[in-house]
């Protein structure tokens, strides 16, 4: 029988729980969107993030899902997944920028978010809020009856 590799994970971490920032609201998303966001770029081209949170609704981190161009970007949710698991995310924040200034959600951003937070309660990891970015302000889907 042939040796097949070994596949394990671990999740490290060098910081106390305790330090870590809340999101507890679209308001403090949006002030730690803005101090991970390069705002040098963000009426230049469509980004997406998304942010980790564990139970306690503590910032585990974040990571870039996708780059595009001026008025749109590629989310995949396989992709947006696989960071939410592999980080022991409890549940996320997704977010992306309208370099246009438009603070409004298209219907693809609708669409998405409802294909995010239907795969997320499949996976137990609830999609808490989606953040549209720009230089000037911010929108939550969440409070305007998206989610």
């Amino acid at each position: 029988m042939p040796l097949i590799a070994e596949v394990s994970l671990a999740y490290k971490s060098s910081i106390p729980v305790n330090t870590l920032p809340i999101i507890t609201n679209p308001e403090k998303a949006n002030a730690y969107l803005r101090s991970i966001w390069d705002m040098d770029t963000i009426e230049l081209r469509e980004e997406f993030v998304v942010v980790l949170l564990n139970n306690g609704k503590r910032v585990l981190g974040w990571s870039r899902i996708s780059i595009g161009g001026s008025t749109a970007t590629i989310v995949e949710p396989s992709t947006v997944f696989q960071v939410a698991l592999l980080g022991k995310a409890q549940s996320i924040i997704i977010a992306h920028c309208h370099p246009s200034g438009v603070l409004k959600a298209s219907q693809a951003d609708i669409a998405l978010t409802k294909r995010l937070k239907d795969i997320g309660k499949l996976l137990s990891i609830p999609v808490e809020d989606h953040i549209i970015l720009t230089k000037d302000g911010f929108v939550s889907l969440q409070m305007e009856g998206h989610m």
